[in-house]
């Protein structure tokens, strides 16, 4: 499948819809948005992976892990497995082209009737089932959702659960319909899948194109409909200017963020956010912060969906239910998708007539990338929190011998191969709330961890691994000296709807309430991700959040009279449009200049001059990059793309941002041969909706005394008034790196396209040497 997403220097100024994030609301939204025949701009932070690309190995997960601890982030804030630590719950979510539906176990489960019969939901959803059922219907059948076959050979880890469940009853356990692929072929959208080999390794990312995430379908449907996809691109905050909504970003991994807080911005007549619970969250607390009236609700009603983990660990049965990694999957004994069988304990038999102490059990897969480190984990965890549920001297052996196999001859032997992973769903109260704190997004809950529901679960748990003879491990940090923190990877709400801004921050259509009080609406911003749930749900949320975002789109399109397409016509197209082009090396380096400028005048001295006495500042935060590095370097005018932003008071209150940059190194004066020039065009637009034209040169060249530094650190800047050079000029200025700011820009010089350091290496020394020749040439 080709790459979806395009170069962020080709992103236009003004859309009729953006959407921010990829998980199953953002899909969803490009998807409908571009089949109603509308430009479509979707944003995500994290990074475009391919199967084949996602880690097998220690060492490449350990690369994708990113830590946010109060205080500090540990990690690459693009890494794919996006880890939250708070006081009293964690958060786990995926970071990347698909959300968290790339490293999610699949499960697309509605909840049951009286979920959505609650009188949290607003009344007009309640009286509208059969449209959100028609939703439903709509995302199953993008994502292929469908039980484990069967016919196929079945994994030791749902024999396990079958027996397991024998404590309440065969009409307990059943298969569930999961997003994975069965058979070979094009899926519905044109894209070409395998069939599931039963690796295991569902949640750090299918590498053989069976997990149904939403890159998979979805987003190369979005894409066939001409969205335009734009990755590593991080959304800070929206606002409304006049009748057109403004989203200000921040482009990842360039190295921008060491000069300071700059952002660049696109607009829209329509904007979705669809960043995930956390991220929607984050990016509507902060406009609030900025402006934006919005409801008080905004940041309450967090849950984490009743999640619960545990363990049964050195089972008397074996369950075979950690990933294959980077071995080849066995055919014969497979360890299968994630989760294949489930123990639903929601009906009233199994609950004593308490619908919100129901809860369904799934059985997991440790993933096969963190393999060695798990027979000494759950060593640990079974000697710090462990609950033997079977005794007598021989079990004492047997247990003994397989936790020494485990040891010894690994993650694949003995106890750790006999040890079932669980994930329980049920209900909590609902009661988190999300805030800033240091610009970064925590989460308060006291005592959510000592709720009596959590210890009901854990009395479940412990009878599951009764029935199958091990030992029950819970949540390591579930316990007194961790205060009883949960995780979860299913967090919902933050932005509740509700029928009036009293109640929740969006309406049931996901529209976003313009204040604290009332029904009224921003007409054109809209939520459609989890953070819109108002209630935990008590079962895997994808299918919900799915149902509600097709539903929201149908109602974007009605009341402005548009009309979605939903027929499969292009079932011959295959990922996106875009030509397939092998990836080659490029690279790319991030600048900051500051100088004085001034409107008015016509040399650069004088207007740096004046603009000292104007306190007229002129600065900048541009990435210089080219895509294919021998290119710039064999072509005669050396050609790279520039991208960030400008600052100038004098032109507007907040960042202009650099459309259409055009870079040239060492281009030879036509008359001089002694002579380079370094170039820098590029369109700026501002908040206001003004354009200027920004043009700029430093000289290299050998007069008297050796100025190598002054000649490639000062920008002559020429600034005219609209979006071309053929305006009137407005001012000019100059502009110098400071030599703080060249230290922080040669730690952003970065190959691209290649991850092989033989090649880093070979390709930073073609440009230092191409570099260096060119100086040489000039001054010696």
């Amino acid at each position: 499948m080709d790459r979806l997403s395009l170069p962020i220097e080709q992103i236009r100024d003004h859309y009729d819809v953006i959407v921010i994030g990829s998980g199953y609301g953002g899909s969803i939204s490009a998807s409908r948005m571009a089949r109603a025949g509308k430009s479509v701009c979707l944003l995500e932070k994290g990074r475009e992976i391919h199967p084949g690309e996602y880690p097998d190995k220690e060492t490449n997960a350990h690369k994708e892990m990113q830590m946010d601890i109060e205080g500090k982030h540990v990690g690459s804030e693009t890494g794919l497995y996006d880890f939250r630590f708070n006081k009293h719950i964690n958060v786990f979510q995926g970071c990347g082209l698909g959300g968290t539906s790339l490293v999610n176990a699949n499960v697309s489960l509605p909840p049951e009737e009286w979920v959505l019969e609650r009188e949290e939901w607003p009344k007009a959803l309640r009286n509208d089932r059969e449209l959100l059922t028609e939703c439903q219907d709509l995302a199953l059948h993008m994502l292929n959702a469908s039980p484990y076959p069967r016919s196929w050979p079945v994994p030791a880890k749902l024999k396990s659960m079958e027996i397991a469940s024998t404590k309440w009853g065969k009409d307990s356990f059943y298969r569930p319909p999961i997003n994975v692929t069965f058979s070979d072929g094009k899926n519905v959208v044109g894209v070409e899948q395998k069939a599931c080999n039963g690796c295991g390794d569902c949640v750090t990312g299918c590498n053989y194109h069976a997990k149904n995430t939403t890159l998979m379908n979805y987003l190369p449907d979005a894409r066939n409909h001409s969205a335009e996809i734009f990755t590593e691109v991080a959304v800070d905050r929206v606002e409304q200017m006049k009748e057109k909504w403004l989203v200000r970003y921040k482009v990842m991994g360039t190295g921008q963020e060491k000069f300071g807080d700059s952002t660049s911005f696109i607009t829209a007549d329509i904007v979705i956010l669809a960043a995930g619970t956390l991220g929607t969250s984050e990016i509507m607390i902060r406009s609030k912060k900025e402006g934006l009236p919005v409801s008080d609700m905004l940041g309450k009603r967090f849950t984490g969906n009743g999640d619960f983990l545990g363990f049964g660990y050195n089972n008397d049965v074996r369950s075979n239910a950690i990933g294959a990694g980077h071995k080849k999957p066995d055919a014969d004994d497979p360890v299968g998708p994630c989760i294949t069988g489930i123990i639903d304990l929601r009906s009233p038999g199994y609950t004593n007539g308490k619908k919100s102490e129901g809860m369904v059990i799934e059985e997991g897969v440790i993933p096969g990338a963190l393999s060695a480190f798990v027979p000494w984990m759950l060593t640990f965890a079974s000697k710090f929190t462990g609950d033997d549920t079977d005794s007598g001297f021989r079990d004492f052996l047997r247990e003994t011998w397989r936790w020494l196999g485990s040891i010894f001859r690994g993650a694949y032997k003995g106890a750790t191969a006999n040890t079932m992973t669980y994930l329980v769903m049920t209900h909590d109260d609902g009661q988190g709330e999300l805030y800033l704190k240091d610009e970064r997004l925590r989460i308060d809950w006291d005592d959510v961890g000592k709720q009596s529901i959590f210890e009901k679960v854990s009395q479940n748990l412990r009878k599951v691994t009764k029935e199958l003879g091990g030992t029950y491990v819970k949540n390591p940090s579930w316990n007194r000296l961790f205060k009883h923190r949960l995780t979860t990877v299913h967090p919902l709400g933050g932005c509740i709807m509700g029928k009036d801004a009293e109640s929740g921050v969006v309406n049931h259509k996901g529209q976003v309430f313009s204040g604290n009080r009332g029904s009224d609406v921003y007409d054109g911003l809209y939520i459609s991700d989890g953070s819109i749930i108002p209630r935990t749900l008590g079962v895997n949320p994808l299918l919900t959040i799915s149902a509600l975002a097709e539903r929201n789109c149908k109602y974007i399109a009605r009341d402005r009279g548009w009309t979605i397409d939903y027929s499969f016509n292009n079932q011959g197209l295959n990922g996106s449009k875009k030509e397939g082009k092998e990836e080659v090396p490029g690279i790319q380096f991030t600048e900051r200049m500051t100088g004085y400028f001034a409107v008015g005048t016509d040399s650069y001295e004088a207007g740096y001059d004046k603009g000292v006495l104007d306190d007229s500042a002129l600065s900048f935060v541009l990435t210089v990059r080219s895509n294919d590095v021998e290119n710039m370097l064999n072509d005669s005018n050396h050609p790279a793309e520039l991208f960030g932003s400008v600052q100038a008071p004098a032109l507007s209150d907040d960042d202009l941002t650099v459309m259409e940059g055009l870079f040239n190194l060492f281009t030879e004066d036509p008359e001089d041969d002694d002579i380079r020039y370094m170039k820098y065009n590029m369109k700026l637009k501002s908040e206001e909706g003004k354009s200027y034209y920004f043009e700029g040169y430093k000289v290299i060249h050998d007069d008297p005394g050796f100025d190598l530094w002054a000649d490639t650190t000062t920008l002559f800047v020429t600034l005219y008034d609209g979006e071309n050079p053929d305006a009137p000029v407005l001012g000019k200025g100059i502009l110098k790196i400071k030599p703080d700011d060249f230290r922080k820009q040669i730690g952003t010089v970065k190959i691209t396209g290649t991850d092989k350091n033989m090649d880093q290496l070979k390709y930073k020394s073609k440009f230092i040497k191409f570099f260096s020749e060119n100086i040489v040439d000039v001054y010696l």
